[in-house]
């Protein structure tokens, strides 16, 4: 397969392991990543939308399901009252540790194959390709 192929495989397979084994929690895709992106001391809206690479129109829409059921709260942020800064509620951190142990089990089993230099060398390409989608997805290309 080709690079282009690859990718395209690998989100797709990502996706469907990741709902097969978080199929019992009430969150989508989208709201997990949501939830996934909002750092401990919280995030301002656009910033937000930003990282996550979505409309501030879908975001604030996803940020609302996700209030409804007190994952998330919505604060004023400083003296610009337009600016809304998002915090993870304690049951949004419960939630975030629980799609994180689902995360690491999957994890174990899909690397359980591989040695440990081939898990190095992995990880390594995997940091480097990360850091290259950031300058990617930050640039206006």
């Amino acid at each position: 397969m080709e690079f282009e192929e690859l990718f395209t495989q690998l989100l797709i397979d990502l996706q469907a392991v990741f709902r097969k084994n978080n199929k019992n929690t009430s969150l989508s895709l989208s709201q997990v990543i949501v939830l996934s992106s909002i750092p401990v001391d919280g995030i301002i809206m656009g910033d937000l939308a930003l990282r996550i690479g979505v409309d501030n129109s879908t975001l604030t829409r996803l940020i609302g399901v996700l209030k409804n059921k007190g994952l998330v709260k919505k604060i004023s942020y400083n003296e610009d009252k337009r600016s809304k800064l998002i915090n993870l509620t304690d049951l949004g951190e419960n939630s975030i540790k629980i799609i994180e142990t689902s995360t690491s089990r999957i994890t174990e089993k899909t690397l359980k194959s591989l040695s440990h230099s081939d898990k190095a060398l992995l990880k390594e390409s995997l940091n480097k390709l990360h850091w290259d989608l950031t300058k990617y997805k930050l640039s206006d290309n």
